[in-house]
C-alpha cells in the first residue's frame, strides 16, 4: 500500500527545513485562531493587543501577535518572521524568508514558544487531548502533531550544514 504522506527526505535538507517549518506555522496559526484555543491561549499568557482579535505575548525578548491574518513574530536588532496566512507566505523583514541564517535566531525562538505551549497544553490536559484539538477539519486525515514537529526542527536548524 503506498502512503500518502509526503516526504521531506527529498531534496536539500533546507528544503525540508523550510517546508516543514511553514507545515508547521500553517497548523499552529490554524490551532491558534480558534475560538476554544484563544481561550487557552490567554491561559498561557497572550493577553490582547490593541487591534481587534489580536493576542500578543512576549516570550523571552520575542514579541509575538497572533491574528486571523498570521503570525509575527520580532526582536529588536533581529528583525520580524511573519507568516501570512492568506497566501501561505513567510517573511522575514517584508522578503520572502528561505532559511537565510539572519533569521534563525526568530525561529529558534518561535520554535521554543510554540514547543513550550504545546507541553503546557499536555501538562494541563493530556497528551491524547492535545493531539486531538488539531483534528477540528474532518478533511484533516492527519493533524500536525506540533510538539513532535518542533522537536524534529530545532533539530534540524541545530545540525551542522553540509557545504553544497
Amino acid at each position: 500500500m503506498a502512503t500518502s504522506l509526503p516526504s521531506y527526505a527529498d531534496g536539500p535538507a533546507d528544503d525540508a527545513v523550510n517546508e516543514r517549518l511553514r507545515s508547521l506555522l500553517e497548523a499552529t496559526h490554524r490551532q491558534w485562531t480558534s475560538p476554544d484555543e484563544r481561550r487557552r491561549m490567554r491561559a498561557f499568557g497572550f493577553r490582547p493587543a490593541v487591534e481587534p482579535g489580536v493576542l500578543k505575548r512576549e516570550w523571552h525578548g520575542l514579541a509575538v501577535r497572533v491574528s486571523l491574518s498570521g503570525v509575527r513574530a520580532a526582536r529588536p536588532g533581529e528583525g520580524e518572521l511573519a507568516w501570512l496566512a492568506a497566501d501561505r507566505t513567510l517573511l522575514l523583514d517584508g522578503r520572502p524568508y528561505a532559511g537565510q541564517p539572519s533569521g534563525s535566531g526568530l525561529v529558534e525562538s518561535l520554535l521554543a514558544l510554540i514547543a513550550a505551549y504545546e507541553r503546557w497544553v499536555e501538562a494541563r490536559e493530556g497528551r491524547e487531548e492535545r493531539i486531538q484539538r488539531g483534528r477540528s477539519v474532518p478533511a484533516d486525515r492527519r493533524p500536525v502533531n506540533a510538539l513532535a514537529e518542533t522537536r524534529r526542527l530545532q533539530r534540524m536548524l541545530q545540525a551542522p550544514r553540509t557545504r553544497r
